[in-house]
């Protein structure tokens, strides 16, 4: 049995339709002109919570999630449909970071949130959008943006206000048992608990907190011993913890130093949360007798221990309405931070994204290889504009040739010594060097030969 808290998927969204190459020939409609639509935008890729998912097991199947690509434009100025979106549903809590990264890209709590991830690449344009009093018959269209893509890894954290810690078998299910409707599985064996339990605990109509139940530590949990340490960072979003100690053991406040000990060695943070302790199993002769002897050492560190029968159902109202107590306090403590606190924008990994991707093409940097003779420019703009370009109208490179004078990079590689055969690649586009007294620039076909064509390659 395992607990699917863990996963990683793919995410692309989808790619925008390619614009079209057309013209309006009608009878009775003189001069129609140059009549291609443009692509579709590319479909988007969300993100949102699903309230009744409480595990991440539905991505044990289904890895790969692709948006739809935007409809290609065609004539009469027909513009291509949008592509269809896609919805990646996770259960409440989960953390989603990019594959082989530590940075958090979004924390996803609440049932509802929905956030956008991955914009879908916008369509390419149609000849009618390059129309101008200059060239009012273009030959050109272009491509489709490609949709940007992903590897995600996904964590689940339970969203609880409260968590139940403690070794194996010291009654920590029985506690959920008793104090919630949940119906763990309990039994007179350690590791009884092999998966995180949630209960909701309910006083009134206004007041109910849930509880987690989470597998029993052992020492050595942090270094990755036992079940525990699979499940330590489910308490990391609890307000409180319980720490449950089994009396009956032969030195409980070893038991509880353990813990405590494991606790802190995983992460500091959580040695810091308010936590009562609760000594069960009061119902044993033994855990009766070490119950004094406990209490005192405990009250030595400033500690007030309570003690229960989870099994007679003794003392758990106590404990449960002092878990409570703890709680109330923590969101009153918080209250007073909420102000200070920026609103979250859950659309910001799109956001990003979406700088990125429109970046100006006058922004390069220039590498030379002089092994090779070959110069490298390198920028995001121009490789949106090189794989949006589409070499098969006559127009396109006359295009790329205007751009790479305008924004700069033909008089930077001059600056830089380019020389006469030398190799320049923009992009997934190489290209030769090729100087002449008219005009001089990187040209698809090499001075002299008619061989050197070299298209781009797709990834």
């Amino acid at each position: 049995m395992r607990c699917f808290d863990r996963a990683k998927v793919y995410v692309k969204s989808g790619d925008g339709g390619n614009g079209v190459m057309a013209f309006r020939r009608e009878k009775y409609v003189p001069l129609g002109g140059p009549s291609g639509g443009d692509g579709g935008r590319g479909g988007n890729v969300y993100v949102e919570v699903d309230g009744s998912m409480n595990s991440l097991l539905p991505f044990r199947n289904s890895v790969h999630f692709r948006a739809g690509r935007g409809a290609h434009g065609r004539g009469r100025m027909q513009n291509g449909a949008k592509g269809e979106d896609v919805v990646v549903k996770v259960a409440p809590g989960t953390v989603i970071r990019e594959a082989g990264k530590e940075e958090v890209l979004l924390e996803l709590l609440y049932p509802g949130q929905r956030a956008l991830l991955l914009p879908g690449g916008r369509g390419g344009r149609g000849n009618a959008s390059f129309k101008s009093r200059t060239n009012k018959v273009p030959r050109i269209a272009e491509n489709g943006e490609e949709g940007p893509e992903m590897w995600l890894e996904l964590e689940l954290k339970l969203v609880a206000d409260v968590g139940i810690v403690g070794a194996p078998n010291a009654g920590k299910s029985t506690l959920l048992g008793v104090i919630s409707a949940a119906q763990p599985t309990i039994a007179n064996y350690p590791f009884t608990t092999l998966l995180p339990n949630l209960g909701v605990v309910s006083f009134d109509y206004d007041s109910t907190m849930v509880v987690a139940d989470l597998p029993g530590l052992l020492e050595g949990a942090h270094r990755g011993f036992g079940l525990g340490h699979e499940f330590l960072r489910h308490t990391e979003r609890c307000s409180a913890l319980v720490h449950v100690v089994d009396g009956s053991a032969p030195q409980p406040e070893l038991e509880f130093d353990a813990i405590r000990l494991e606790l802190e060695l995983f992460s500091p943070e959580l040695a810091e949360k308010p936590y009562i302790v609760a000594y069960n199993k009061m119902d044993i002769p033994e855990a009766y007798n070490n119950w004094p002897l406990f209490k005192e050492r405990l009250q030595a560190h400033g500690i007030e221990p309570f003690c229960m029968s989870a099994v007679k159902r003794e003392g758990t109202y106590e404990v449960i309405c002092a878990a409570y107590g703890l709680l109330q306090k923590n969101k009153e403590a918080s209250k007073e931070f909420e102000g200070w606190e920026d609103p979250i924008n859950l659309n910001h990994v799109a956001d990003k994204v979406h700088k990125q991707r429109s970046a100006s093409i006058n922004e390069f940097e220039i590498f030379h290889d002089s092994a090779t003779s070959t110069w490298h420019v390198v920028g995001s703009g121009l490789q949106r504009f090189v794989q949006m370009t589409n070499w098969r109208y006559v127009d396109s490179e006359k295009r790329f040739q205007h751009v790479l004078e305008a924004c700069g990079v033909n008089k930077s590689l001059k600056k830089l010594g380019v020389k006469e055969g030398d190799t320049v690649i923009v992009g997934e586009m190489e290209s030769i060097w090729h100087d002449s007294d008219e005009n001089s620039g990187a040209s698809n076909v090499k001075k002299g030969s008619a061989d050197s064509i070299r298209w781009p390659q797709w990834k």
